[in-house]
């Protein structure tokens, strides 16, 4: 047994040696993990994922052929000659009884270490190979919602050029920060699982490079099954990913430009304030200035009235000034120095506030 901690998932891998009598369809029949107590297979936490039951034959790649429908049926296989010729495999990726894939592995020429390398590929590929398509199903399922949100954005980026009016900007504004937090939200939800994906395909496809495959006659080779089956897969993961990054940016930069229009106006509406403002001040002004001539006027009219009876009651004990005619001299300069000292009393408050 050899158990191996990955960042998502763990492998166990069962040897059992053949006997040299034994048939390899009946080796198939029974694999390993089936030798297992079922008790000490519940206590395995998690979901099984890859079943696979691998079985080396030490003979020729012509013999080994002869096997194929004893083993494989009528179904259709993939494989090739691996490790310069030294062995071949075969495989029908599909699952038996037990829920098994069966890949079986004719050792011609190879030293057990390089066997051990060649198995170890083979079993990695497989697992790489359902590792990396778990994304797919979440690509297809998000794909419709990923279109929904695009024809959001394209509606909301029409209506953009037609408002006129703040209030129009600030709900385009909220409807675009709204549409941002859902990207985000699916962003956060399926990154790690694109990510992952575009991983294990990279391993995969190391892997089918590592194995010097060849092509065998009438047998797809490996390279070519993955490269039409898996690789479409994630392509497909790819351009929902991209898509999701795009769909991100576009809203991004809408959201920049209706920012800049609405401070533009939220500016437009402060200057108009400010200037409505400072023509109310300026119009303030001229009426202090006016309420402070008629004051002028008013407080001169009671203090030249005040002189005008202090030089008639002056006239009835005999002075010879006439009052008409000094309150007529005096009126320019009690005038002037009322409305002069009014001005300096509005300084000093002005100064004081």
């Amino acid at each position: 047994l050899t158990w191996e901690r990955h960042t998502e998932f763990s492998t166990y891998t069962f040897f059992e040696h053949l006997q040299s009598a034994e048939k390899i369809g009946d080796r198939f029949a029974h694999a390993p993990v089936s030798r297992i107590p079922d008790r000490w297979r519940e206590q395995i936490k998690g979901e099984l994922l890859v079943a696979i039951n691998l079985v080396v034959t030490p003979q020729p790649v012509d013999q080994a052929s002869e096997l194929l429908d004893t083993v494989f049926g009528d179904n259709t296989l993939v494989g090739g000659s691996l490790a310069g010729g030294g062995a071949a495999a075969w495989t029908d990726l599909t699952l038996d009884a037990q829920g098994c894939s069966r890949i079986l592995v004719a050792n011609d020429s190879l030293k057990p270490g390089r066997t051990g390398r060649l198995v170890q590929r083979l079993l990695e590929i497989e697992t790489y190979r359902m590792m990396a398509l778990m994304a797919f199903p979440l690509a297809r399922a998000i794909a419709p919602e990923i279109s929904d949100m695009e024809q959001e954005l394209a509606t909301i980026a029409g209506e953009t050029t037609s408002i006129t009016t703040l209030a129009d900007e600030q709900h385009q504004l909220s409807q675009l920060t709204a549409l941002a937090a859902r990207i985000e939200t699916m962003t956060a939800r399926t990154d790690f699982r694109f990510s992952a994906s575009r991983a294990y395909h990279a391993l995969v496809e190391e892997r089918i490079a590592d194995l010097d495959e060849t092509k065998l006659s009438g047998i797809q080779q490996l390279a070519t099954f993955m490269d039409r089956r898996l690789s479409p897969a994630m392509r497909t993961c790819a351009s929902v990913a991209s898509r999701l990054d795009k769909l991100s940016e576009h809203i991004s930069r809408a959201s920049g430009l209706l920012h800049t229009r609405v401070e533009i106006a939220v500016q437009e509406q402060n200057q108009s304030l400010l200037a409505s403002m400072e023509s109310r001040v300026r119009m303030q002004t001229r009426l202090q200035e006016t309420v402070e001539g008629l004051s002028a006027v008013a407080i001169s009219y009671y203090l030249l009235g005040i002189v005008n009876y202090m030089l008639k009651a002056a006239a009835k004990v005999g002075s010879p000034v006439d009052p008409t005619l000094a309150t007529g001299i005096a009126a320019p300069f009690v005038i002037g120095a009322v409305y002069y000292g009014v001005r300096q009393v509005r300084r000093r408050l002005t100064r004081a506030k």
